[in-house]
């Protein structure tokens, strides 16, 4: 009988394997580990806790913490105690938290040691009184627990702030969900979209579309080999999650765990445990293709066979150059599109038949995913599908969120059809291509010019660390131009004519930075690595309040 609830439906083991195998390991300290049956026992067991400690049916608990291997137990406890969850970045200043606790409505918080000083003056701001407080001793005695190496101690329990004291009420089982209408309707999670367009939603992720998400991940067939994956993005933002929560027990996936994403800690993990697959997003592939000789990038990396890439656009290129120096014969980059909306709608995945002449093209989002409908075109005609002719992506499926929450106004039109923003067309082969976003085009006397485009030209040059391009309206109001924002490199010091010049090298005259240059000592991201457009503009404006417009190309240092 089909699971209608997220907690039972990645509880309910798919394929034979050895129940003693650890699945979620933490990479730097692999005895913190849990196997099938140890997170199914935590999961039951922190469901009795938070219901024992007052969490009611719909709920929202924000959990403020960095990854660890207790975090998939945790999220599926929330939501199989009939809570919500919606995660938050512990290292996000005290204004972020709290507009977040605002956004979601969360009545309960359980945060890392290290920001309680922080949260607890946002709990008494907004009137939360469940707070509990996890450690780096807290990690390792649940785990102990739940293995049944320890008893858990009487003097454990005395602090109701302590996580440890939601282990101590037996176990147990998830908030029935009892058909299809009901899973649509149940809130599972709530993500936040990254607000680059004015201020961040929170939006509704129900149990049926959790699982329908899922589905579309897991494709059709699994790959020619033994997945073993290696996780460095954060588990509280959305992309990380779908890849992680359902899958260990499920299908008996090891997953090894790191807080971030360091460079030798990475490569570390990946050579000393045979990974197989790991997720990234486009800075992580710039800086594997920078790193030093003496890391021996390729030599880490001969058991990988799929990196998927995502939360970003990224330079073909660097995914071609990953591939050429770095990667095994057999393995492979490809890109992944989604939104905090649908999660996973396009990937270009490994090949089936496991040889790399085979794959997608590098340009690529990949090919359309299970349980998703695509058009590209105007909002108000028929879905349709022209080869290489672009259009605006719609997008329609099971694994939409409900909506935003707080809004009451439609998300999608009236025949569901969810319009994602981005410009895109499909080739004779089904493989899609992203041209940039439709409200973020540079229109540059007529011709319309992503700002992705320029940035991915930008970042090739060595004496660049980082960069983002965006339009600006020319003195006499004729036309837009763009204008580039450089992050400086640490060997090379470059003049903003030098980097003008280097663009109109290689780029058509109209692609020019007519704008200006702007150096900077950061470029505004997501998690993700996907450019914050909005902060980027208000950068911009206040600028233009002390300096005035850039006449011309504008050079400035």
């Amino acid at each position: 009988m089909a699971s209608h609830d997220v907690v039972s439906f990645a509880l309910d083991v798919q394929r034979e394997y050895d129940p003693s195998q650890p699945l979620l390991i933490d990479a730097n300290h692999p005895d913190r580990s849990l196997n099938g049956a140890q997170i199914s026992l935590l999961v039951r067991t922190l469901i009795a806790g938070l219901t024992a400690q007052g969490l009611e049916k719909g709920d929202c608990v924000l959990v403020n913490m960095g990854n660890n291997v207790l975090y998939p137990p945790l999220f599926l406890a929330i939501i199989g105690a009939g809570g919500v969850y919606i995660g938050s970045n512990p290292r996000i200043p005290p204004d972020e938290v709290d507009q977040m606790v605002k956004l979601s409505r969360a009545r309960w918080i359980i945060t890392e040691q290290d920001s309680l000083s922080t949260i607890k003056g946002i709990a008494d701001k907004n009137r939360i009184n469940h707070i509990f407080i996890i450690d780096e001793a807290d990690i390792t005695t649940t785990i102990a627990v739940i293995q049944g190496t320890i008893s858990l101690l009487p003097q454990a329990n005395s602090d109701p702030t302590s996580f440890l004291s939601l282990l101590n009420f037996g176990t147990g089982d998830p908030v029935l969900i009892a058909d299809e209408e009901m899973a649509r309707s149940t809130p599972a999670a709530l993500y936040t979209t990254s607000g680059t367009t004015g201020l961040p939603k929170a939006a509704v992720l129900s149990h049926a579309s959790f699982i329908s998400q899922h589905h579309s991940i897991v494709g059709t067939s699994p790959p020619p080999y033994a997945i073993r994956r290696l996780v460095c993005l954060p588990f509280y933002h959305g992309f990380s999650a779908v890849f992680t929560h359902l899958f260990p027990v499920r299908y008996g996936y090891p997953f090894y765990i790191l807080p971030d994403f360091q460079l030798p800690v990475f490569l570390r993990a990946v050579q000393r445990y045979a990974i197989t697959e790991t997720y990234l997003v486009p800075a992580m592939i710039y800086i594997l293709n920078q790193a030093p000789e003496g890391l021996q990038v390729s030599i880490a990396l001969a058991s990988m066979r799929y990196i998927g890439i995502s939360g970003a656009p990224i330079d073909p290129a660097a995914m071609a150059y990953l591939q050429d120096n770095h990667l095994h014969p057999h393995a492979c980059a490809g890109q992944i599109w989604g939104m905090t909306e649908t999660a996973l709608v396009f990937q270009n995945r490994y090949p089936a038949s496991g040889r790399r002449e085979d794959q997608g093209d590098l340009r690529s989002i990949g090919t359309l995913a299970t349980r998703w409908e695509v058009k590209i075109g105007e909002a108000k005609k028929e879905a349709s599908i022209q080869e290489l002719v672009p259009g605006q992506l719609y997008v329609r499926g099971p694994g939409l969120v409900s909506g935003y929450l707080g809004h009451t106004e439609p998300f999608v039109d009236s025949q569901g059809w969810f319009a994602t923003g981005d410009l895109a067309y499909v080739d004779e082969k089904q493989q899609y291509f992203i041209l940039g976003r439709t409200k973020e085009l540079i229109k540059v006397r007529g011709y319309s010019i992503s700002p992705g485009e320029i940035e991915n030209v930008l970042l090739k040059h060595p004496g660049i660390a980082d960069a983002a391009v965006m339009g600006i309206t020319l003195p006499d109001g004729t036309s837009e131009a763009p204008r580039a924002y450089v992050v400086q490199g640490e060997d090379i010091k470059l003049t903003s004519h030098q980097v003008y010049e280097f663009v109109q090298q290689q780029m058509a005259s109209y692609k020019t930075l007519d704008g200006g240059v702007v150096f900077v000592e950061s470029i505004p991201r997501t998690v993700t690595g996907k450019v914050r457009r909005g902060e980027l503009t208000r950068l911009n404006g206040r600028r233009e309040a002390l300096a005035g417009l850039l006449g011309g190309r504008g050079h400035s240092g």
